[in-house]
């Protein structure tokens, strides 16, 4: 059995990293893998970065690591004012954090205990379109399983929990979002609620990372500090 852990969208939140690979140690995780996002909205992307790269995570580039460097047109590109203790203001990262980012790969296929994994940002092919509990139609991520030639699919982007089942004992999960500390507040997302029939605005739910057994074929999702495995809707 391998226990894999899964951290997305880190957004330069250092402490809430650290705390993270502290609290993953002491589950047993003999791997960690990081589904991008490493800069934006935090406040320390240089130590962030740092630190992974110490660690040596394997990481994928998501879209605010491309819009980072420069490839295309930013979201939040608006220089921000220096305070006391950020180690980085806007794109204003050094040349080895913006090499590094540059190098990261869009994709990552590795076989760990007989099961192939494919890492990747949003969805296979997109960095900016998400998975969601209805999104896209189980056909189209069965279209992927096939075309990639893999048994399980890890992402993030979308900064919710997501474990999604497709037949053939395949999966695809999102372990949320690991950012505790934003820069700035975050809007909270506007979601379509089914049991009401209304648009809803809902907090985002911060420090969150998964873990994978690859003989169970299960995903679990854990709050950064918790003994709790949150309750996410399996599909």
């Amino acid at each position: 059995m391998t226990r894999i852990a899964v951290i997305s969208d880190v957004h330069g939140d250092v402490h809430a990293l650290q705390d993270a690979l502290a609290h993953i140690a002491k589950l047993g995780c003999e791997k960690i893998v990081c589904a991008g996002d490493l800069v934006d909205f935090g406040r320390f992307p240089e130590k962030t970065v740092a630190l992974l790269r110490q660690r040596k995570i394997p990481c994928v580039q998501g879209n605010h690591d491309r819009w980072a460097i420069g490839n295309g047109s930013a979201a939040f590109p608006d220089p921000i004012e220096d305070a006391s203790g950020w180690d980085a203001s806007g794109w204003s990262l050094s040349s080895s954090t913006m090499t590094f980012l540059e190098a990261l790969p869009a994709t990552i296929r590795v076989t760990i205990g007989g099961v192939r994994i494919l890492l990747c940002h949003a969805r296979p092919g997109s960095d900016m379109e998400g998975i969601y509990e209805d999104a896209p139609s189980s056909t189209v991520i069965e279209g992927w399983f096939e075309s990639c030639n893999v048994d399980v699919i890890l992402v993030g982007h979308t900064h919710a929990p997501l474990v999604r089942r497709i037949k053939g004992g395949r999966l695809v999960a999102n372990p949320g979002m690991l950012m505790r500390e934003p820069r700035n507040a975050i809007d909270p997302a506007m979601l379509f609620d089914k049991a009401s029939g209304k648009f809803v605005r809902l907090e985002p739910i911060l420090g969150t990372f998964g873990v994978f057994d690859t003989e169970k074929r299960e995903f679990v999702v854990r709050r950064i500090g918790s003994d709790e495995i949150m309750d996410v809707q399996a599909r």
